[in-house]
């Protein structure tokens, strides 16, 4: 389809009824993001002695099984140190202790789909004020959400992120 046979104008007053600051909503975002690159920070945690890195477990539609880097997608007039800081709470509930970056940007593409198929990735070295609660703490068997620390970027490194290897690497 073409911009011919689409009502723009339409489409203007239905965007036009949304107030992004307050969030999109999941089904409006994968709609878009089919169409437009997200942009997003992702967090390289490093351990206070700065030995270790920390990742979450992830198994989605979308990407995974495999260990992440954690990360989100900036809102609508959002600072994007905002975005940084409430990663590290959504993600761990922690505040962080130190931030440095971007350290470094990424343009990471999914060429096996369209719906979150782009990302702009700003990366961020931090250190969180207290280790991540012992609940999620992987120790078997991997499941969503939970967390490990690592030396060395693990072989199963989500796909996507493999740009970002070298962060963990290092």
């Amino acid at each position: 389809m073409d911009s011919d046979h689409i009502d723009v104008k339409m489409v203007r007053r239905w965007f036009d009824k949304i107030d992004a600051k307050k969030g999109i909503g999941e089904d409006l975002y994968l709609a878009i993001s089919q169409m437009t690159p997200s942009v997003n920070v992702d967090l390289v945690i490093k351990s206070t002695n700065k030995n270790l890195t920390l990742l979450t477990w992830r198994d989605d539609q979308y990407y995974g099984p495999g260990w992440h880097i954690p990360g989100g997608v900036i809102r609508f007039k959002e600072k994007m140190m905002d975005r940084v800081h409430e990663v590290a709470k959504r993600e761990f509930n922690r505040d962080l202790a130190s931030v440095e970056g971007p350290i470094g940007f990424h343009e990471m593409f999914n060429k096996t789909r369209d719906i979150r198929g782009h990302f702009i990735s700003l990366v961020f070295s931090v250190t969180l004020v207290e280790p991540p609660s012992l609940d999620n703490q992987i120790v078997s068997a991997p499941f969503n959400g939970g967390w490990q620390w690592f030396e060395r970027c693990p072989d199963n490194l989500i796909p996507n992120q493999s740009a970002l290897r070298r962060y963990l690497d290092a």
